[in-house]
């Protein structure tokens, strides 16, 4: 099959690493793949597989980005087009009618449509909410990256249920050896009491602020540290909370860090204080590395990827004090690392690219 896949950049992000770790995966399997990608290099991008093709497009606006896209697809002919969140479905959508081109086209939702959309900032962003029930009947297929996600999604843009398919995200792959050697921080390469381990950007939707009030009042419990990596617009207003609670000695804000894995399999605990997802990818990142989780059952993926607290604690939205006891409880009594990762197992990469293999297959069946 020729499959593209289309994007806005490889920026460091969820969705982007998904399109890196799928194209490389169905490279692998004999397919020619292209990433087409909206924007010029950004500072900081992912790495694509050398047997896939990257497109660029170098479009500076939305309505460029659809122009220019209509332009290759009526070009190059491919038999699968896939995408992935809100702007770039209807962008995609747009650009393949204009295009006037038979490819197939796979839409993807991949957060909560109607949480993102309460807390969307940009009007480009809050349009293509209000047009995902016009336009997502367009597709050929469409996507959500959990069960309970299919539900909202179908809620949200009136869409049949039974035409949303559920793909899990390619979170793990089992093939990648994660040592448990790399140094990382001395609070977890020369341990001595229980490290705290949280991972993502530093904006509302990650609610830290909980999280910090739910370490707090750990720390008059036990004694532990706490770990966050990441970035994003919050830092400085965590760090005066930090002060605030009296945590700066046992809190370290690590920035962006490319590799997480080595951390995740020395913590004691991986923490998740989401108020919503869409999956949870970092959840099967901990899962992988063996770690014990406790996670809010926030809206969507945590209960699914957890099965339900079997594979992690699940507590209370913006609750710190379940938090802060459901981490005491798992320091003190971890989950099995070998559970953990055979859980994982059930998000690898080989085992959604064979579900998407499928079902592009199934579409070009339709078509012929």
């Amino acid at each position: 099959m020729r499959i593209a896949m289309f994007f806005w950049s490889l920026e460091l992000g969820g969705v982007e690493h998904m399109m890196v770790e799928l194209s490389r995966e169905l490279a692998l399997r004999g397919h020619d793949v292209t990433l087409v990608l909206a924007r010029a290099p950004q500072p900081r991008e992912y790495n694509p597989d050398p047997s896939v093709t990257v497109v660029r497009l170098n479009a500076a606006s939305t309505a460029t980005t659809i122009l220019r896209l209509a332009n290759h697809l009526r070009t190059a002919r491919y038999d699968v087009l896939y995408t992935a969140m809100p702007t770039t479905n209807v962008a995609t959508i747009a650009a393949l009618r204009l295009s006037g081109a038979k490819t197939r086209l796979v839409i993807s939702e991949r957060s909560n449509p109607a949480l993102e959309a309460q807390h969307s900032k940009t009007w480009r962003y809050r349009s293509a909410f209000t047009l995902q029930p016009l336009v997502y009947p367009l597709a050929h297929a469409i996507v959500a990256v959990c069960r309970d996600l299919a539900d909202d999604l179908a809620k949200f843009a009136r869409i049949p249920r039974e035409t949303i398919r559920v793909i899990y995200n390619p979170a793990f792959d089992d093939r990648v050896s994660r040592s448990s050697e790399e140094s990382t921080h001395p609070w977890l390469d020369s341990k001595d009491r229980p490290v705290v381990l949280a991972a993502g950007r530093l904006v509302v939707q990650k609610d830290w602020p909980t999280l910090l009030r739910a370490f707090a009042l750990l720390q008059h419990q036990r004694s532990a540290r706490l770990i966050i990596l990441g970035d994003g617009p919050l830092r400085t207003e965590l760090e005066r909370l930090i002060w605030g609670l009296g945590l700066n000695n046992d809190v370290a804000l690590l920035g962006f860090v490319p590799e997480i894995a080595p951390y995740l399999a020395k913590a004691d605990v991986f923490a998740l204080t989401s108020i919503w997802e869409g999956f949870g990818n970092v959840l099967v990142q901990a899962l992988g590395a063996g770690c014990s989780i406790v996670s809010t059952d926030c809206r969507n993926g945590p209960r699914e990827i957890l099965a339900d607290g079997e594979f992690g604690a699940l507590v209370p939205v913006g609750d710190h004090a379940s938090l802060a006891a459901a981490i005491r409880d798992v320091i003190d009594r971890p989950f099995d690392r070998a559970r953990q990762i055979g859980r994982a197992s059930m998000f690898s990469v080989q085992k959604s690219t064979d579900a998407y293999e499928a079902l592009f297959g199934d579409l070009l069946a339709q078509a012929s």
